[in-house]
């Protein structure tokens, strides 16, 4: 479903069913989110809200219909309800924004490895070293297309999004409160950059506070959706 317009984005679900083990969950779901959209999907525990939001995401597996997207490259991010248990509570705050860039973090990792065991090379076996050269020149093609010594400037650009203040990048993730836990969740998948954000029931754990600065937030820049109990 691709569409001229510039920076569109839409998700949509056609027609979708699901069965768990001979139980219908759901039926003939048709609806769909695109850019500018802000949309509240309400419902009674067990309704099947989460699982359509999996489905969306790419989680599940329908076992009827459609999931339709504007493209093939669409980004799209889920806090989940489990977020604070993906959290690393020994990490400190800058850590954790910083382990939501995995492929780059392993483009770094490796560059570093090349490079010590380039300095312990005595030149007694060129061959080697070149094949080491040539697998840092690639490795730093892919830096450069990652753009990954901008990491760091970018997660605290986030961080300080969320209210965060730069002193408190070293403090551990444990030390924070379950308001400012959900701040990092939320700011984790902004990093991510999504065209579409779905939050599953994300006013929980939340103060006043949060609250109104993940209303300030999520339509700024995304295509949203939020699962909510009744």
């Amino acid at each position: 479903m691709e569409s001229s317009q510039p920076n569109f984005s839409s998700l949509r679900l056609e027609n979708i069913g699901i069965t768990f083990r001979d139980q219908e969950v759901l039926k003939d779901v048709t609806w769909g989110v695109q850019t500018g959209d802000r949309i509240g999907l309400v419902g009674h525990n067990g309704a099947g809200k989460t699982t359509q939001l999996r489905i969306m995401y790419g989680e599940m597996e329908p076992t009827t219909g459609d999931v339709v997207k504007s493209s093939k490259d669409l980004r799209v991010s889920m806090l989940r309800q489990e977020f604070v248990d993906e959290l690393v509570p020994d990490r400190t705050l800058i850590e954790e924004f910083m382990s939501v860039f995995t492929e780059e973090n392993k483009i770094l990792q490796d560059l570093r490895e090349n490079e010590a065991i380039l300095e312990k090379m005595t030149g007694d076996d060129p061959d080697e070293m070149q094949k080491i050269l040539d697998d840092m020149s690639k490795l730093q093609a892919k830096a450069e297309v990652k753009d990954v010594y901008a990491l760091q400037s970018r997660a605290k650009k986030v961080l300080n999004l969320m209210g965060f203040q730069d002193d408190e990048e070293d403090y551990l993730v444990a030390m924070f409160s379950g308001g400012w836990k959900m701040r990092i969740g939320l700011g984790k998948v902004l990093l991510k950059d999504p065209n579409i954000l779905l939050l599953d029931e994300p006013t929980n754990h939340l103060d006043l506070e949060s609250v109104s600065l993940r209303l300030r937030l999520k339509c700024a820049s995304y295509s949203c959706l939020n699962c909510i109990d009744r």
